[in-house]
């Protein structure tokens, strides 16, 4: 069974080795094609900006249409859409769907941090093995095989 283990852990320190290196290759060939390709980046990020700005302007001229008319579809390509929108006190619903007993949620994470530290007698707390992998494996790869 050990035998088997290094095994393992020799084949996950190999494939980090080559994810490692092929990252690296990735990551200079991006640099290469951006450097390259810089005067297409510009141009992409200045049509993106001017897009944002022009559909912007786009759906103020609709709302303006509808304001006007009353016709949710002032002209073909756009159209009005009325959205329900509620506005409320938090602390207010929160009151009251704790004194209905409804639409609450327990937030896990938050839970289980303060029962970590202050425990409760409802809840378990048991230590469960889990593996964990060395960041470090190069030890396991032979200097021909780098």
């Amino acid at each position: 069974m050990i035998e088997e283990l290094e095994q393992q852990i020799k084949v996950v320190a190999q494939a980090r080795l080559n994810k490692e290196f092929l990252a690296g290759l990735k990551a200079k060939a991006m640099i290469e094609w951006e450097t390259q390709h810089s005067g297409l980046l510009d141009d992409l990020g200045n049509n993106a900006s001017f897009l944002t700005e022009a559909e912007t302007r786009l759906r103020e001229l609709t709302l303006e249409a509808y304001r006007e008319t009353g016709n949710k579809t002032p002209c073909q390509g756009v159209a009005v859409r009325e959205v329900t929108k509620l506005d409320y006190d938090p602390l207010v619903a929160l009151g009251w769907a704790t004194d209905h007993r409804i639409m609450l949620k327990l937030d896990i994470p938050a839970f289980e941090k303060y029962v970590k530290a202050l425990p409760l007698e409802f809840v378990q707390i048991r230590q469960e093995p889990q593996a964990t992998i060395s960041q470090d494996l190069s030890k396991y790869i032979k200097e021909e095989e780098k």
